[in-house]
């Protein structure tokens, strides 16, 4: 073949590759025999539409190759990396280099490929046949035609077709989970910063008697009194309260002060992205979560509540999101 004069050569190279688009890879494949080797060139139907491309022009080697590349870097992306990193920060430059890398080579070395496939067909047909219309007889018969091309542009107009199809039959799950019988969900507008705490003062005692024994600031009827008024939901209690044991007397001072309102501590994380992922997450669900700065590493939190039981529902929601939920009260 090497042998042969240049319009033989032609001859077969045009046999070869088949009426769509000669003109381009023609020329091409002549500078390349004329230079005795390929080199990097650009194909723009290999960079854009590549595994099509392939298909279309028999290169079914190069296709495998590129299929299962490609399943290869998706595998190191989206699986390796979560496991290694545990951040999204990785996965996010792994998948724009593994996309750059699919337009980019193919698109560069297309050419090349089917350059040397084109040269194993001219041989191939050259030692089956005697002559030289023969050979390319043989050759146009093993080209991609036109009626090849319409048959691939239909494939990919059902199967476009048919991805609204399939998305449309499987119904989405909602972003918010049931929370379970007997808690109520509970909407509150979002802070933007951590709320600021005021300790109420403790009351002061203006009986002038000197030797009277110390009282509590506020009875435990009247702090469920009040919370009732603001939320009918909580049942009162009776009104007498029941006697402390003798034994263990509790001073004023350290009992807990009524009235403060209830958080939910969801994590303290190392990592910046995964302190945001597990705040956007809360915020998508409409929950009043906030970050706090703390020693390099960010603390997420929700709230405020004003009573235990509403703390607790929220508590549930975000238990059905996957994250950690302890309700405490300052």
């Amino acid at each position: 073949m090497d042998r042969s004069p240049e319009s033989a050569t032609s001859a077969l190279y045009r046999a070869a590759i088949g009426p769509i688009n000669t003109s381009y890879y023609l020329p091409l494949f002549t500078r390349f025999e004329l230079a005795e080797r390929s080199g990097p060139s650009w194909n723009w139907a290999a960079s854009l539409y590549t595994l099509n491309w392939m298909i279309f022009r028999r290169l079914w080697a190069a296709a495998g190759i590129y299929v299962v590349a490609m399943l290869g870097v998706l595998l190191v992306v989206f699986g390796i990396s979560r496991l290694l990193f545990h951040g999204s920060e990785s996965v996010e430059l792994g998948l724009v280099v593994c996309c750059v890398l699919s337009f980019v080579v193919p698109g560069v070395f297309g050419n090349a490929i089917f350059h040397a496939n084109s040269r194993q067909k001219m041989a191939s047909a050259l030692s089956a046949t005697s002559t030289l219309m023969d050979a390319c007889t043989r050759l146009n018969q093993q080209a991609s035609s036109r009626q090849r091309f319409i048959w691939l542009v239909s494939a990919n107009l059902v199967l476009a077709g048919l991805v609204p199809l399939v998305y449309g039959a499987f119904p989405v799950a909602p972003t918010t989970p049931p929370v379970g019988q007997g808690a109520k969900s509970v909407t509150v507008a979002p802070l933007q910063s951590a709320p600021v705490i005021a300790s109420p003062s403790p009351s002061i005692a203006t009986d002038p008697t000197p030797m009277q024994a110390p009282v509590s600031p506020i009875a435990p009827s009247q702090v469920v009194s009040a919370q009732a008024a603001v939320n009918p939901a909580i049942t009162p209690v009776s009104k007498t309260a029941p006697p402390e044991p003798k034994s263990t007397p509790q001073h004023p001072a350290s009992a807990p002060v009524a009235g403060r309102p209830y958080f939910i501590n969801v994590g303290l994380f190392a990592k910046i992205g995964n302190a945001r992922n597990a705040y956007a997450k809360l915020r998508d669900v409409g929950l009043p979560a906030f970050t706090q700065a703390l020693k390099g590493r960010t603390r997420v939190r929700v709230g405020p509540f004003d009573t235990q039981p509403e703390a607790d529902a929220v508590a549930e929601q975000i238990h059905a999101l996957q994250l950690d939920a302890v309700v405490f009260q300052p």
